[in-house]
Formats: structure tokens, sequence, C-alpha cells
């Protein structure tokens, strides 16, 4: 296979092909000995490894090396989403209908009857179009797809950017952009499941979620519609726990959507943390809230992974917010541009005052 390199990203050519598609990898690294790895397939992060104090390096993601391993019947048969742009709307739209402008739209629905991550082929199965630009601070990953009207049944042509940008001090940011010229719903998320710990499951790792509240589910995992305090109950996340406690009380672990204590512009999410290994990552958001998900669902591929191996922490707008107008809303509009940004600063070790 080719292997070309450019300042500080090393770039792999046509390392696998999924149905006539060619799937390039893209390795963006540090001074501080920092890789992280991501396909044009589906924006997908597949690897993200951090140099530790014992003098290893940690891949705090979960991801294959192999890449055909993405397109593997045992992976793709209870499917994750690791590390993958989910859209044009991310999370469960109930029952896989919204209506715009007095016009009712029919999508894909592909979890339990509802519309999950944008339907059968979302953004995460997409080819993207990269571009590397070299600044003097961080390396950037321009991604760029069109989602044509119709795709997915959504209406309007969608120009989406997904900018992910690697900095000398170990920040990493996800800038999302899009445009259309229809209305339509838009919420974009990135799918990647962090473990910290180096070992199979996360259970020993500590989160904090700067959050107080909720939208309760119905047993399809969809909002009621309601918004319920997290105060004494098992879900609840805004002091520092171990997943491993909150195990105790919930079987299946954390699938919520938890309501972020807002800020002018960034809000502050949380972290998650790994006391062992001396690895942290704090997270912030333009976004409304998080959905917090560690993976019980994950299945194992090749003797790897398997439940609760890793969590996803999901910046997004509330799911199924197109049907219920009391949540803030992912409406776009011609003319206007969709713009958020999330921000992950890794800390290894992690600094003193924490």
């Amino acid at each position: 296979m080719p292997l070309f390199f450019i300042m500080k990203t090393y770039i792999e050519k046509s390392i696998a092909n999924f149905n006539g598609k060619s799937i390039d990898r893209y390795t963006l690294t540090n001074k501080l000995g920092t890789e992280v790895s991501i396909l044009n397939l589906g924006g997908i992060i597949s690897s993200f490894k951090v140099p530790t104090q014992d003098g290893k390096i940690t891949d705090i993601v979960l991801g294959f090396e192999d890449v055909n391993m993405y397109n593997c019947e045992e992976y793709l048969s209870n499917y994750p989403y690791f590390g993958a742009i989910c859209g044009r709307v991310a999370n469960r739209i109930k029952n896989g209908r919204f209506t715009l402008d007095g016009v009712e739209y029919i999508l894909e629905r592909n979890n339990n009857g509802s519309h999950l991550h944008g339907g059968a082929e979302g953004f995460d199965k997409k080819i993207w179009q990269v571009e590397v630009i070299e600044n003097e601070d961080n390396t950037t990953l321009e991604l760029s797809y069109t989602s044509v009207d119709g795709e997915e049944f959504y209406p309007g042509n969608l120009q989406v950017t997904v900018k992910y940008s690697l900095f000398e001090d170990n920040k990493f940011t996800i800038d999302y952009e899009a445009t259309t010229d229809k209305t339509t719903p838009v919420n974009l998320t990135n799918h990647t499941y962090f473990n910290l710990t180096g070992k199979k499951d996360i259970s020993t790792m500590r989160i904090k979620v700067n959050s107080s509240e909720y939208t309760p589910l119905n047993e399809l995992l969809v909002p009621t519609g309601e918004i319920e305090s997290t105060n004494k109950k098992h879900n609840h996340l805004d002091d520092e726990t171990t997943f491993e406690a909150g195990f105790k009380n919930l079987p299946q672990g954390y699938d919520y959507n938890y309501i972020l204590h807002t800020k002018d512009f960034l809000n502050d999410v949380g972290y998650i943390k790994d006391t062992e290994k001396d690895i942290m990552v704090k997270i912030h958001t333009t976004q409304p809230a998080v959905q917090v998900y560690s993976g019980y669902y994950i299945p194992e591929v090749g003797g790897k992974f398997g439940k609760f191996s890793g969590v996803a922490l999901e910046t997004q707008h509330f799911p199924d917010a197109v049907n219920n107008p009391h949540f803030p809303s992912v409406i776009l509009n011609p003319g206007e541009k969709y713009r958020q940004t999330t921000i992950w600063n890794v800390y290894s070790p992690i600094p003193q005052e924490e």
C-alpha cells in the first residue's frame, strides 16, 4: 500500500475497499507523540494513541487497526458506530416521522420502529472528501460531504463540513458546519467510544457529567418529551463516580441524554479519567446535551471489545427534537449556517489540581 508523509500527517491510500469504495487513513501527530487516525469512511476516528508516564502507548478509543474489520459480519450484525460522524440527524426520531411546513416526512426505521443516526446509510457509511491543513499550532483534517435532497428521505441538499484538529498540547477539536437549500433537521455528533484503562471494560474508569436533568425514555429508548431531574436517581452523574458503581444499579449501564449546565458559549460537559493509567479527557461543547452510552450492546469482534468495553459521549441536541417543539430546535433553514464545536482536552498525566 502506498504511504505518503506531509509534515505531521501520514496518509495511507486505498488500504481497503468496501463495495467499490476506496478507504484511506489519515494519521495526525503532534510533538507530544500523540497519534490520531481517521478514515475517509464515515470520518471514523479509528485510534487515538497517547503516550503515558510509564513509557507506553495507550489507545484511548475503540477501533480497528485492520480497516477491513469495519466491514465484517461480526461488527455489522450489532453495529456500534465506532468513532463515526452520525447524521443527518443523530440519535432517534420517533416512528421515523416528522412534519415540516405542513409536509410529513417518513424516514427509514432502522431501530425498533425508530429512525437512528441518519438511517440505513447515514453519514457514518459515506466516503468523505478530505483535505489536510497544516497550521502553526495544529493540524486539521477537513472532511466534506454533500447529502443530496431526498437522501434517506430528508429534504434539501445539505453541504456538510467536519474539521478534526489536533493541537500540540493534546487538545482535539471537532467543528461541524452545514448549509441547506431547503428547511431540514440537522443534528450532528461523533460516536467515538473511550476506554482509558487499557483493560477489557471501563468498570474502573471514573466519570463526571455537569448535568442535573435528563430526557426520560419510553420502552423503545425514545424521549417521552418530559424533562426530569437526575437527583437521587441511579443515572445521576453530577458527582464523580466509577462506572462499576453505576452498573450495580443499572444492569444495562448508561444510555441517557443529559442536559448540560449551559454557559454563554462552551458548555463544560465534564470528564472521564483513569487514575491507574493517569489519563483524563475533559470535554466542552456548544451543544446543549450529551448522550452517555456505556456500551451494553457493543459486540465482541475477533475476541476484542464486547459489553461495557467503552463509553460514547455524544455531544448533541436532544433526541427526537424534531417532534418536540419545546426542545432546542434542530431545524436549519436556507440562508442559515449550522455550527457546532466539541473539544476534547486529553491529559496524561492528570493535572495535579484534579
